[in-house]
């Protein structure tokens, strides 16, 4: 198996954040009725507006693979524990690929997208093992991990729910800026597994 170039994961890293918040803007629009702060975001994927709700699924089941595509590439080329943060956070999109597909009021719609939240943010604390290690990323990941937290706590579901996907979207960009410019204590320039 040919494993792809770090930066075609990089640019998927790039792409991804911004496939879903065009998805998300036009589902919303669409919709007409959908409110951040006041609606979740999954019950764009149940909008009476079929388009809207197609939109929000799609947006959510190609993100996800897109996002288990990345994690790939981490656990590939990573060094330390960024390796093992890449492995979780493809499980976590994995599972937002799957909030696509387990639609409101579904019981396993709770259960992926808890699973999702939950995989993301072990993730993110993982990889930040390395960067405070490692690399001045550290810097970031706690501005992050603190922001996220306070919104968390402080926050109603619908409001932080919907700034946490975007603070995902983020933390995704950087992962694609960590793999471009190849910081030598995070990435390798050769994938360490499935050599062809």
């Amino acid at each position: 198996m040919k494993i792809p170039e770090l930066k075609v994961f990089a640019y998927l890293a790039f792409a991804m954040p911004v496939f879903f918040a065009v998805m998300w803007i036009l589902s919303a629009t669409i919709d007409g009725k959908w409110t951040f702060g006041v609606n979740s975001l999954s019950d764009m994927g149940i909008s009476e507006n079929a388009v809207s709700a197609f939109l929000f699924n799609f947006a959510c089941i190609v993100t996800g693979l897109f996002g288990a595509a990345i994690g790939f590439g981490s656990f590939a080329y990573g060094k330390k524990t960024i390796r093992a943060g890449g492995v979780l956070y493809t499980i976590a999109m994995l599972f937002l690929s799957l909030v696509g597909v387990f639609t409101l009021p579904h019981t396993m719609h709770y259960i992926v997208a808890s699973s999702f939240g939950v995989f993301l943010a072990i993730s993110v604390v993982v990889s930040t093992i390395s960067d405070w290690k490692l690399s001045w990323y550290f810097y970031f990941d706690a501005v992050f991990i603190v922001a996220g937290s306070i919104i968390v706590a402080t926050q109603a579901f619908a409001v932080w729910e919907a700034l946490m996907v975007i603070a995902s979207m983020i933390w995704t960009a950087v992962i694609g800026y960590k793999m471009i410019v190849r910081e030598d204590t995070l990435y390798s320039e050769e994938p360490s597994v499935l050599h062809s």
